[in-house]
């Protein structure tokens, strides 16, 4: 099976990508780009007549709401002739928006654009799904666009002004769990996504104040806060994608130390966790796989370690020279790939921390070579 998708930069677009590659690695492939949409003729040829579609293309800020609305209606209109041309007959998801049922330029144009694929196929007779999407979050989101959880944790953690203009109730769903009931449309086209099992409902101001005590306890005392729930832990999670691993990490452990030894406290964490050790000889690695979802904390006691790590996708390696003589510790980013070498002569001793009890039948743990 083709796999088509539009929008594959954005965020949803990018997270839908991720996953396709880790769970149908042998699903062929293709991106409709910005300058394929310009031009019905190179549009239609990269589409198939059977092929998946997932439409998730769309512009969500414009300087004029004419533009906004023009814009978007022209990747829907276009899409559509090039639909035509080609007799399509395989199956088109189109990604729309709560924002429908208002009265925004944005809701408008959405509706437009799911009623003119839905009348599409009826007449070449392909299958067609649809979603009014809330409010998505997420790791890796851009912020200052469309998210406001995106904006506040990377303003939090760059220490820039957080302001909120609308204390309103939000919808709101975890990317990955989105792109897990999209991926469901694969084996079932016609399946009804019902998105209240995966939604939370908070106030702006509710989840601010869980970002900034995020902030106060993981940025400035390099303790981990208390994670009551999964919503907890994903927003944890989206909070942290956006620290500078480059210039963030390593860490060094405060040390106490007098005529006896020393004494370091390895991970202080306000939520469950299981601490493992491991000795590792010269030249040895560990690792070389990633999580989606669980938090980890590498610590050197003893030996040299390099670690490496690499955002699933990308070819940018970050690597961090840690040692016992000065304990320091590393955290690691869900969707990143991570080892760990003993590059020195002796014995390399390594704490792990991880907030989650090891389960065999869940180990959210997925091979890939730096």
């Amino acid at each position: 099976m083709r796999i088509i998708i539009s929008g594959h930069n954005g965020f949803i677009g990018e997270h839908m990508v991720r996953n396709l590659k880790l769970h149908f690695p042998k699903m062929e492939l293709i991106f409709l780009t910005k300058n394929d949409f310009e031009n019905v003729s190179r549009l239609s040829l990269k589409i198939n007549e059977n092929d998946f579609i997932f439409h998730l293309a769309g512009v969500n800020k414009t300087s004029h709401d004419g533009d906004l609305f023009d814009l978007n209606h022209r990747i829907n209109l276009n899409l559509s002739l090039a639909l035509k041309k080609v007799k399509f007959s395989g199956v088109l998801f189109f990604s729309s928006s709560l924002k429908e049922q208002t009265n925004s330029v944005y809701g408008k144009v959405k509706k437009e654009g799911r009623k003119m694929f839905e009348k599409l196929s009826y007449e070449l007779k392909f299958k067609f799904n649809c979603l009014l999407i809330p409010n998505v979050y997420g790791p890796f989101c851009k912020p200052n666009y469309n998210s406001f959880i995106a904006t506040f944790s990377h303003n939090l953690i760059n220490k820039k002004e957080v302001k909120i203009i609308n204390d309103d109730k939000i919808n709101l769903i975890y990317v990955d769990d989105l792109i897990d009931w999209l991926l469901k449309t694969l084996k079932n086209p016609s399946i009804k996504i019902d998105l209240k099992q995966s939604l939370d409902v908070f106030r702006v101001s509710e989840v601010l104040d869980k970002l900034i005590y995020f902030h106060k306890t993981y940025i400035s005392k390099n303790e981990f806060p208390k994670l009551e729930n999964h919503f907890d832990n994903k927003l944890f999670n989206s909070f942290r994608s956006y620290i500078d691993l480059k210039n963030h990490f390593p860490i060094s452990h405060k040390i106490h130390q007098d005529e006896r030894g020393l004494f370091t406290e390895l991970s202080r964490s306000h939520s469950k966790g299981q601490s493992s050790i491991s000795y590792t000889k010269p030249g040895f690695i560990r690792g070389n796989h990633f999580h989606k979802r669980k938090i980890e904390r590498f610590t050197v006691l003893q030996g040299e370690a390099e670690i490496q790590i690499r955002k699933f996708l990308t070819d940018e390696i970050f690597s961090f020279k840690l040692n016992g003589e000065n304990i320091s510790f590393v955290d690691i980013p869900i969707w990143h790939i991570h080892n760990i070498k003993n590059i020195g002569k002796q014995e390399l001793i390594t704490h792990f921390w991880i907030n989650e009890l090891f389960e065999k039948k869940d180990i959210d743990t997925f091979p890939e070579n730096v």
